[in-house]
């Protein structure tokens, strides 16, 4: 019998998945993830289906049975996977599950800020037509916009941008030129050569040592006056005190935000505060047609684990690990 833990609510279809076999127990936390009952349930236990819980080293030491860690989802940043990579436990992902759904959010963002719709959305509701044309409303179309990053999301954000008419610019360390000239875009190999031509930057990269406030207050000072800023990765990869710097400046006109350096953030944290900054609270891949892949994913990942066909693409530490 193997035991599947399972952190957070997920669709249900991913509980039917694994309860469909009699050879899998199922543990659901329901949603408590503190450390002293992650803890708790960790012996014996053979799987993980985690969304947002905190897997310490500290915490997965103690599932000495443990074969795989499954996400709901892509990114890593809250698992300690050098530690599972050192016990030779892949730590598997939904690839591709709620890559189309962070596009979309991304786009609704850059159109949200470019055309002050919350602000417009408060003005008209308040009555106060008379002052409509008060905006700096921006143009998509005939923009230049730089992706960071040219992996599964940044890939689907490219051709949506040009469906408005704007001018795409790529950046990614592992570039597939091939790939760039038939979708019509440049690609670079630096995103900061592009930050000055940029009337919006766009990130699309895993949140890692390297990307750690990739952007802070060098990268906002290369970039073009009035820029838009959107983040739809991981909040870490944007300094939040160089972003609040360069908004007070004018330099960056506004910034469309699905994610922040720590979730929820605090009450009175200053970005919370401003009208040039929209928020979503970190669900900009929650569209129900997504939810429903990851859950799947996750679930049908833990089984090809038990099975002995996990696929390569599925793994996040696949290169960690070597032969499996």
């Amino acid at each position: 019998m193997k035991r599947v833990l399972v952190t957070e609510t997920m669709h249900a279809c991913a509980f039917d998945i694994l309860g469909a076999r009699d050879d899998i127990e199922l543990i659901d936390l329901k949603g408590d993830i503190s450390p002293e009952t992650l803890i708790e349930n960790m012996p014996g236990v053979h799987a993980i289906a985690v969304r947002s819980a905190h897997l310490t080293a500290d915490v997965l030491s103690h599932a000495n049975d443990l074969e795989i860690v499954s996400r709901h989802g892509v990114g890593c940043d809250l698992i300690d996977v050098d530690y599972l990579s050192g016990r030779g436990i892949p730590v598997a992902i939904a690839s591709g599950a709620n890559s189309r759904s962070v596009a979309e959010h991304t786009l609704s963002l850059m159109l949200a800020t470019a055309r002050e719709l919350p602000a417009q959305d408060a003005m008209a509701k308040k009555g106060n037509w008379k002052n409509r044309n008060d905006f700096r409303l921006r143009d998509l179309m005939g923009a230049t916009v730089l992706i960071v990053g040219f992996g599964r999301i940044g890939r689907l954000v490219a051709p949506l941008c040009k469906a408005f008419g704007m001018d795409v610019i790529a950046a990614d360390i592992a570039p597939d030129h091939e790939l760039a000239e038939d979708m019509g875009i440049k690609l670079i190999t630096d995103f900061r050569d592009a930050l000055p031509d940029a009337d919006f930057v766009t990130l699309h990269v895993p949140l890692d040592k390297e990307t750690r406030h990739l952007v802070s207050e060098n990268e906002f000072a290369a970039m073009k006056d009035g820029v838009i800023l959107v983040n739809c990765a991981r909040g870490g990869i944007v300094d939040d005190d160089a972003m609040i710097a360069a908004l007070d400046s004018g330099k960056v006109f506004a910034a469309g935000i699905d994610v922040l350096d720590r979730e929820p953030p605090e009450p009175d944290h200053p970005i919370l505060k401003r009208d040039d900054v929209i928020v979503t609270p970190h669900n900009g891949a929650a569209s129900v047609s997504s939810s429903i892949a990851m859950a799947r994913m996750a679930a049908e990942n833990i089984l090809d684990c038990f099975d002995g066909r996990l696929k390569d693409d599925m793994v996040f530490n696949l290169s960690s690990l070597g032969s499996r």
